[in-house]
């Protein structure tokens, strides 16, 4: 369940002072998984971190491998469900990708603006060497929303700190810290198979989203 709601009475950044005031959410976060390879897909909606077949699932992406890098459906399914979070609950998208998006790529404007016009942040990752991916693109996508940022990451440990440390940082009961909802849009083209840290690029992900998950956990316990 959704937890208590307190009225937003003021708007920091010039982007949202249009907005119709809202009810901000406070209580536990939610976290929701979508892949994309040819096509995205749902892996999990969004539930709170201590669901078992939630954590069950963030270790699965592994069998999902296949195909192409296509940003675009990526970014829609996870939109899909950010939609239907709660107006009054913080909305992001972590976009993690390793290559070149190379199916959808006329439509993917159009889906970056659809978000912002939606208020969802996109945090774009570029995972893995930086030669395979486009820096530029990333960092575009995530300038395009109105607080989004771009983070390089290469080893378990960045991911893992970038991922928590999304928000301020810092621990707090679910009374006093304002719901959100995340959905993780990760890349399962074939090339998350490559190696890392020795393991693969894929494993590297799922432990970084199980350690996100049992961060939650403590933070809301």
């Amino acid at each position: 369940m959704y937890a208590q709601t307190r009225t937003n009475t003021a708007s920091a950044h010039s982007f949202v002072s249009s907005r119709p005031p809202v009810k901000k959410v406070y209580g536990s976060d939610r976290i929701g998984i979508v892949g994309f390879h040819d096509r995205g897909f749902v892996i999990a909606k969004p539930a709170e971190p201590h669901a078992a077949w939630l954590q069950q699932r963030s270790q699965t992406l592994h069998e999902k491998i296949g195909g192409c890098t296509n940003i675009t459906d990526g970014l829609r399914q996870s939109l899909e469900l950010i939609k239907k979070v709660p107006k009054g609950i913080l909305r992001r998208i972590w976009l993690l990708s390793d290559g070149h998006p190379n199916i959808e790529t006329d439509s993917l404007n159009a889906i970056v603006d659809e978000a912002r016009q939606a208020y969802c942040n996109i945090n774009t990752i570029g995972f893995g060497n930086p030669n395979n991916y486009d820096e530029n693109l990333l960092r575009n996508i995530a300038s395009s929303t109105h607080n989004g940022k771009f983070v390089p990451v290469t080893t378990l440990r960045q991911l893992t700190d970038a991922l928590i440390r999304s928000g301020d940082g810092r621990q707090r009961t679910r009374h006093h810290h304002r719901s959100e909802t995340t959905i993780l849009a990760i890349d399962l083209s074939y090339s998350m198979r490559e190696s890392m840290e020795n393991t693969t690029k894929i494993a590297v992900v799922e432990t970084a989203v199980m350690q996100l998950l049992l961060y939650k956990q403590r933070c809301f316990a």
